[in-house]
């Protein structure tokens, strides 16, 4: 009788692993309305503090893993060419979503600690807006202001 327990006991965390995806359906990852109308391509514009536009590109947040978002973003125009060496011409994102206040916040080079663009994005619709900094082990380097809009 106790081989007995032993193994329904095993048997049943067997089948609470491999059968206990809490966000599938079907092995497809089921997102919230919000998120889902998050992810998708996006054309941004980044501005000095004085509103004059320094870089155009895209911006394409791809992956959820609540409350972590990623992605990838390619700079397409260098309006202002002295900030060439600010950005990186094309990278991968990370990001931290809270779907209640309806804000992400962004690091566009996650894998260096002291020389990041950081963006602290709200979302509008099909639109991203927010601010962008530069931060290096100098500290603040520049900031301004970011906007994207879904393609």
């Amino acid at each position: 009788m106790k081989n007995y327990i032993y193994l329904l006991t095993a048997f049943v965390l067997l089948a609470v692993t491999y059968s206990g995806c809490t966000n599938c359906t079907d092995k497809e990852v089921v997102y919230s309305p919000f998120v889902k109308s998050l992810i998708g391509i996006y054309n941004f514009s980044m501005t000095d503090s004085t509103g004059k536009t320094i870089v155009e590109g895209i911006i394409s947040p791809k992956e959820f893993n609540d409350p972590n978002i990623s992605g990838t973003y390619t700079v397409t125009n260098f309006v202002e060419s002295s900030f060439k060496s600010e950005i990186n011409q094309s990278g991968s994102f990370t990001g931290i979503i809270d779907e209640k206040s309806r804000k992400i916040f962004v690091n566009m080079n996650p894998k260096v600690a002291d020389n990041n663009i950081f963006l602290r994005l709200e979302v509008f619709g099909t639109e991203l807006k927010g601010t962008w900094e530069k931060s290096t082990m100098m500290g603040l380097k520049g900031k301004g202001n970011f906007t994207a809009s879904k393609k």
